[in-house]
């Protein structure tokens, strides 16, 4: 037994066709993001916002670190020799300096200039000159305590202009009253050396170290002594031509100007921030590193080491405490190979909080799939729109052939109006066609009582019967009768009968 087919309109086949189309047609378009990775856009602008802003921060930091090296090197060699030449004028050599204290106010004087130059020439944020030698070797903790001259420029973010604002941090203030330089705040006669080894480790070289070209070294980032300010000093030692060394000379890059130069760019992010820290295997020391962000990078990282955790995609995941950092970093080469220090690594992080990368992905895809949504949406309504207005002049067509072809009406599809001209010309060479369409044509001319009396004849009724329902006398329904017959060329109720039987099997309807 046939099971009878659920029947569908061309009109839902066409719908369902071009819904289909549309599902295939974004279903590809996300395979194609799903194998090309632009499903994952976020990330990747993520990725590459990150990985720009190291390259930049890279190149900029690589030059300023090697012209801070160089500054110190000429700054140390100037120095020495200067200071070795005015005692040799005075018959005097560096060991003079321990037994004479009241030499050092005026060699460090003699100095003030050169410390002034390499401050303003190296674009730094202090420098300074320590002297293996103390004014007053009589006073508790005399060992620790070193004369020499520190001047800082305390407004870094106009360290370019040609009249930075110049104190005097460390030194005898009398070199600062007789110059017209203020005492910093913090000011202190002398320097206190003690764990400080941005002074012992230049100062203890031996005399094979000393040899070595392009001596200086870098400390990490610490709290100056007696202020709030974190530093990164580069520093030399002082050393007289038969090698001896009798002190050091050195430049500082403080935390702020470390953050006025080489902040990361933040459109995308705004708490990106750059490290620049000492590293050992995978722990980043961040207590030891300078940070460069518009915001206290500080108060997101806590006090412990940075873990380097393992890489997502190009970028890495940094764990520090319970929270989490994706980024990226590579070393920064701080010494040439020949340096005493070449085997202290040093590392530039760009990094982002975990949490803002991932917010920033799941918005892009979000809004990725709302275009898909809108375009699945539209391609629906389009769907729709075409189904209904491609089919609409179809339907007409259709409703003109089952009606009466030979109207002559256009539907204006070429097919269907060749389908009709064609039905129209065979009707009307067909003799029982003609005949039966002068029936139809002479049945449109009965009024509408003589189309009621032929309606029930239609139906087999009599004359009598006829009379009943319509409630009119048998004369009157035999005069209509009379002229029902002439008006359709008939002459009795059997044709009349005969014409309708043939019209109800030719599908024509009559009542």
């Amino acid at each position: 037994m046939i099971k009878n087919r659920i029947k569908y309109s061309m009109r839902i086949r066409l719908f369902v066709l071009l819904l289909v189309l549309v599902i295939t047609m974004l279903t590809g378009l996300f395979i194609i993001f799903l194998i090309t990775g632009n499903i994952n856009i976020g990330l990747k602008d993520s990725e590459e916002f990150i990985l720009n802003n190291h390259t930049d921060v890279s190149e900029k930091m690589k030059k300023y670190y090697e012209n801070i090296a160089a500054e110190v090197l000429s700054f140390s060699k100037i120095v020495s020799l200067d200071i070795e030449s005015k005692l040799a004028d005075k018959q005097l050599n560096i060991n003079d300096l321990t037994n004479n204290p009241h030499l050092l106010e005026d060699v460090i004087s003699n100095e003030l200039n050169h410390v002034l130059l390499y401050l303003n020439k190296s674009k730094s944020s202090g420098a300074f000159i320590i002297m293996n030698a103390t004014v007053n070797d009589k006073l508790p903790d005399s060992e620790n305590s070193k004369a020499g001259i520190y001047l800082k420029n305390l407004e870094p973010n106009i360290v370019h202009s040609t009249s930075p604002t110049i104190y005097m941090l460390m030194g005898n203030p009398n070199i600062a009253y007789n110059n017209n330089i203020p005492l910093h705040p913090n000011w202190k006669m002398e320097f206190n050396i003690k764990n400080s080894p941005y002074y012992n480790i230049p100062l203890n070289f031996s005399s094979n170290e000393i040899k070595t070209p392009k001596l200086y070294y870098w400390s990490s980032c610490f709290t100056l002594p007696g202020t709030y300010e974190e530093i990164m000093t580069c520093t030399a030692p002082l050393k007289d031509s038969n090698g001896n060394v009798f002190g050091i000379c050195g430049l500082d890059i403080s935390s702020m100007l470390f953050k006025l130069s080489f902040m990361p760019d933040k459109d995308m992010f705004e708490r990106t921030f750059s490290i620049l820290s000492p590293i050992s295997g995978n722990m980043i020391k961040a207590e030891q590193a300078l940070i460069a962000a518009d915001y206290t990078a500080r108060n997101i990282l806590n006090e412990e080491d940075i873990n380097i955790s393992d890489n997502k995609r190009k970028l890495y995941l940094y764990k520090n405490g319970d929270k989490s950092f994706l980024g990226y970093h590579d070393f920064i080469k701080l010494y040439p190979e020949d340096s005493l220090f070449s085997k202290d690594k040093w590392i530039l992080s760009i990094m982002v909080p975990e949490n803002d990368v991932n917010s920033y992905a799941l918005k892009t895809n979000l809004r990725l799939l709302a275009v898909c949504f809108i375009l699945m949406s539209s391609g629906v309504l389009i769907s729709f729109i075409i189904s209904k207005y491609y089919i609409k002049p179809i339907h007409n067509a259709i409703n003109i052939i089952k009606q009466n072809p030979s109207t002559g009406t256009k539907t204006n599809i070429p097919e269907f109006d060749d389908l009709i001209e064609c039905i129209s010309a065979k009707e009307e060479t067909d003799p029982d066609s003609l005949i039966l369409n002068e029936f139809l044509s002479n049945l449109r001319t009965l009024s509408p009582s003589e189309r009621a009396v032929f309606n029930l004849y239609a139906e087999n009724n009599t004359a009598k019967e006829i009379a009943e329902k319509l409630f009119l006398s048998i004369n009157t329904i035999k005069t209509h009768t009379k002229r029902i017959y002439a008006k359709l060329n008939i002459k009795s109720k059997d044709e009349l009968l005969l014409y309708v039987e043939i019209l109800k099997e030719s599908g024509k309807k009559v009542t």
